[in-house]
């Protein structure tokens, strides 16, 4: 198989990664969404950042259509390599396949020949663009969550071409462990360390100094191919549905 063109959102943490994962990334065209690089690295700075943003209804909606671009274009991409999302079973069985193919009429206005070429800053400074979200029937569907969507979007991809290169295993440790692992705490950690302190999978750790509780650690409950599969299956119906107009995905 090849690998995706399109590139995972990054984060800070791709600009240290090995030679040979560098030499991998280069065969993808789609990117991974970024972490924001702040100046000042304090992190409840950050979060009354994120915070203020979210005050702004427009800005909400902003980052919400920059998600659905993004994922168009990984559609897009996975229909240009005939991938299909696979419903699976107990025990990881193959129970039905789904060609991954957008719905060129309902994105006729979207202009995606252009769309594959371009960043979303580019696209959406078209006021014929930007009037698809208010005035051409793209409405993000309630309770989509930025963070999260990134997640899976940038997992998605990571699994994706983790899967599909060469693995060099030690013997102890399978390549699907491996690169769940690599996803988990090198790859994606910012992004899973984002979002622990929401997650109900989390089991919480008193960190204790001299008999004395002095902070919360926080621990998955499950291990970490569990957690990035449920991801991978979760982005494949948000990728369907976005295929037919629709997202991030209903019920």
């Amino acid at each position: 198989m090849s690998a995706l063109s399109v590139k995972p959102i990054p984060t800070l943490i791709h600009y240290t990664r090995s030679f040979e994962y560098m030499m991998v990334m280069k065969l993808q065209s789609v990117k991974l969404i970024p972490t924001r690089n702040w100046r000042n690295k304090n992190f409840d700075l950050v979060v009354e950042r994120d915070k203020n943003r979210k005050k702004s209804q427009q800005r909400v909606d902003e980052r919400i259509h920059y998600m659905w671009f993004n994922y168009l274009k990984l559609c897009l991409n996975l229909e240009e390599i005939n991938y299909s999302v696979k419903k699976k079973g107990a025990r990881g069985k193959v129970l039905a396949k789904t060609e991954v193919k957008v719905n060129k009429h309902i994105y006729k206005n979207w202009d995606l020949n252009d769309l594959y070429t371009m960043n979303f800053s580019e696209w959406y400074k078209d006021p014929k663009h930007k009037k698809l979200f208010t005035e051409g029937g793209f409405k993000p569907l309630r309770g989509a969550r930025y963070h999260s969507l990134v997640k899976r979007f940038n997992v998605f991809i990571e699994y994706y071409n983790g899967m599909n290169r060469e693995f060099y295993g030690r013997g102890d440790i399978s390549q699907e462990m491996q690169v769940c692992s690599d996803i988990i705490e090198k790859f994606q950690k910012e992004r899973f360390d984002q979002l622990k302190k929401k997650d109900p999978r989390m089991i919480l750790k008193d960190i204790k100094k001299d008999g004395k509780v002095v902070g919360v650690e926080y621990q998955y409950r499950n291990v970490c191919n569990t957690l990035v599969k449920k991801d991978v299956k979760i982005c494949g119906k948000e990728i369907l549905s976005c295929c037919q107009g629709e997202f991030p995905k209903s019920g």
